[in-house]
């Protein structure tokens, strides 16, 4: 028994505290390389095993029917899901299972992309999307989650009698917050997943791996989950990232047809990614993988961002990408975001024709101010410029983005239409679900009729920018 954490589970005596994880995902033949290692839940789950150790008993699942199985020969006491969009339906069909079964005598607890900052949207979401949820937690999930654990401990009976520092719930209706946690992790505290081999059952199969080197997105875009969160950049102890690297290459090895995966909102913001680039490069040196890396660039496209991928090289999955998003000033302006400037972009696309790497702009249409001829205009530059593809999005709203929230949807007149998510649908139990996703197709600044007249615009360059037809 942890000696820090002497407790006597009031529920269960003194057997072990289960705690049980979902980062839930479909599984088709459609999504076969679209699943990834838990490495969200994994952390969490970590950072409780090392603050409880053997009060806890934790487990990680991806797959829907493995965790319901699970708990049908031990019942959990505490369940942690992870939330967004492209999972919804599983977490909901997920939760209605768990209060079949169980009734109140398991706390479930949401967190993830999904959860927003604001209050208002804590208490829609905990009333409408997930009424049997007990609680979500705010921003980063380890010391929130291990907030609940040690109460619940303590004594279940009373875990939410008073506010939890980094979580929000609900009491007749209200919302009921502890002190805000943030982004205050303590990333040097905390031990790799993959290292200590709570990983290992997802490196096996066919999961792509993740791993992250660093946390925070200093960029406030309002379309990005992210762009709500206020902190601190800050990276994970680099002589244990480079563990990890070659952790996860000597269990791929044998499988260089999946791509690593970095996690990281702006690799390439930090200087010391140069060097962790250069790890990686050894990794192919040293073991034959990873053979691709995807990651987002820095936004900003610094000296830094310009060596890591000198560094990569053919390695980087795309090569060179800078997510212009708009160059509308007032929709940028409405979004919280400053793009790249003309000669920056001129530079890059020089820069990465010289190192025989392609080049690729991501485009959104739909953000408020954005009109149909604005985004015409950028689609020309986009062409001019010399961009070896140009992938075009709809403006999609989800939960946890501030372009979500009532006041900002009244604003802009955003309006929205539903459409079915991919391949994302699955079975269990002779039961149907599938996800969707809210898509913008009118706001202030341009009609329905503009919405379909881009989205025909929109299939002309897929066609040729990602097939390749008359390329």
């Amino acid at each position: 028994m942890n000696k820090n954490f002497k407790y006597m589970h009031k529920k269960n005596g003194k057997k072990r505290l289960n705690v049980m994880f979902g980062d839930f995902c479909y599984y088709n033949r459609h999504t076969l390389y679209a699943r990834y290692t838990p490495l969200g839940i994994g952390m969490i789950a970590q950072y409780a095993k090392q603050k409880f150790g053997d009060d806890v008993n934790v487990s990680l699942f991806k797959n829907v029917e493995k965790f319901l199985d699970q708990t049908q020969e031990k019942a959990p006491d505490v369940v942690g899901l992870a939330v967004y969009y492209w999972s919804n339906s599983l977490n909901q069909y997920v939760v209605k299972r768990l209060r079949e079964m169980f009734g109140r005598n398991v706390i479930i607890v949401l967190g993830g992309p999904s959860i927003d900052s604001d209050e208002k949207e804590q208490k829609r979401f905990l009333l409408h999307s997930f009424p049997d949820a007990d609680a979500v937690v705010i921003n980063e999930g380890e010391v929130a989650f291990s907030n609940i654990i040690q109460k619940t401990l303590s004594d279940w009976k009373t875990v939410f009698k008073d506010p939890i520092d980094g979580l929000a719930f609900l009491n007749k209706n209200e919302v009921i917050s502890g002190r805000p946690i943030g982004t205050s992790m303590d990333l040097s505290t905390l031990k790799s997943p993959y290292l200590t081999g709570l990983m290992d059952d997802f490196m096996n199969s066919d999961y792509q791996p993740l791993i992250q080197t660093s946390r925070f997105c200093p960029y406030t875009c309002a379309f990005c989950v992210s762009g709500k969160t206020r902190g601190k950049l800050r990276g994970f102890p680099i002589e244990q990232i480079k563990e990890e690297l070659k952790y996860v290459s000597k269990k791929y090895a044998n499988r260089p047809h999946h791509i690593l995966h970095l996690a990281d909102e702006n690799f390439g913001i930090l200087k010391r990614d140069v060097e962790i680039a250069k790890a990686i490069k050894k990794c192919n040196e040293d073991f034959n993988y990873p053979q691709k890396v995807f990651f987002y660039n820095d936004k900003r496209f610094t000296q830094t961002s310009r060596e890591v991928i000198e560094v990569l090289g053919k390695m980087t999955q795309f090569g060179l990408t800078l997510a212009l998003q708009t160059e509308n000033p007032d929709a940028l302006k409405a979004i919280n975001r400053r793009n790249v400037t003309e000669e920056e972009i001129d530079s890059a696309i020089t820069w990465a024709s010289k190192l025989d790497l392609p080049t690729t702009t991501e485009l959104i249409f739909g953000l408020p101010y954005e009109t149909k001829k604005s985004f015409i205009a950028l689609l020309n530059r986009s062409v001019n410029r010399g961009f070896d593809s140009i992938l075009c999005h709809m403006l999609i709203i989800m939960d946890g983005i501030e372009l979500n929230r009532p006041e900002i949807r009244d604003k802009f007149s955003i309006k929205t239409k539903y459409r079915p998510l991919s391949s994302n649908y699955g079975k269990h139990d002779g039961n149907f679900f599938a996800e969707h996703e809210e898509v913008v197709i009118s706001t202030k600044s341009f009609t329905y009729e503009d919405f379909l007249e881009v989205r025909n615009l929109n299939f002309m360059f897929f066609t040729v920018f990602h097939l390749d037809f008359q390329k």
